[in-house]
C-alpha cells in the first residue's frame, strides 16, 4: 500500500483511474438525517456519525454544539485541507503539519430579520493556511492554491447551487 501524507495514493488512483473510464462512477449523492432536539438544539447523522448543532446562550441556544454556520466554517477548512493533503500527496510533497485558522463576518440582523437589506449568510470568509511541508515556500502556496480550488466546499460556497426544501407528504398532518 503506498501511503502518502495518510492518503492511500493506490486506492485514490484506482477510483481516479475508473473514473476516467466510466464518468458515472464519480457521481455520488451525500445525505444525512437531521432529528431537532427543542429550542435551536439539533443532531445530525451522517453515515455512523452523530453531529450536533446549537445556537450560543446569547441568542436564545443552549450551547451544546457548534453553530450551524459553525460548522459550515468546519466544513470549509477541513475540506481545504484535504486538497491540500491531496494535493501534495499527488505531487509526492511529504507534509508535516497543516493548519487553517478559518472566520466568518456575520450579521444576525438577517437571520432575525431585523431588516431587509441585510442577508442571514455570511458577508465574507477569511482562510489562513499554515503548513510545514519538504518543500519551498512558492511550491507550498501552489499546493495551497490547488487545494482551494479543488475544494468541493469552496465550490459549493462561491457557487449558485440549488436548494429545494419541500415538506414530506407523510409529514403533511390533518386538517
Amino acid at each position: 500500500m503506498m501511503m502518502r501524507n495518510g492518503v492511500d495514493m493506490e486506492r485514490v488512483n484506482a477510483r481516479v483511474e475508473a473514473m476516467r473510464k466510466d464518468p458515472a462512477g464519480g457521481r455520488k449523492t451525500l445525505s444525512g438525517i437531521t432529528s431537532w432536539n427543542g429550542g435551536a438544539h439539533s443532531t445530525t447523522i451522517v453515515r455512523n456519525f452523530a453531529i450536533p448543532a446549537d445556537e450560543p446562550g446569547a441568542i436564545g441556544g443552549t450551547n451544546r454544539g457548534p453553530s450551524p454556520m459553525e460548522l459550515v466554517l468546519t466544513a470549509l477548512s477541513a475540506c481545504i485541507a484535504i486538497s491540500i493533503a491531496y494535493s501534495a500527496a499527488e505531487d509526492e510533497v511529504e507534509v508535516h503539519s497543516i493548519e487553517i485558522d478559518v472566520e466568518g463576518d456575520l450579521d444576525l440582523r438577517g437571520l432575525f430579520e431585523i431588516t431587509n437589506d441585510v442577508r442571514p449568510g455570511f458577508e465574507e470568509v477569511r482562510v489562513t493556511v499554515r503548513m510545514e511541508a519538504d518543500a519551498p515556500r512558492e511550491k507550498l502556496e501552489e499546493l495551497v492554491n490547488h487545494g482551494y480550488r479543488r475544494s468541493p466546499v469552496v465550490d459549493s460556497l462561491e457557487g449558485k447551487v440549488p436548494v429545494r426544501v419541500c415538506l414530506a407528504q407523510e409529514d403533511a398532518g390533518t386538517a
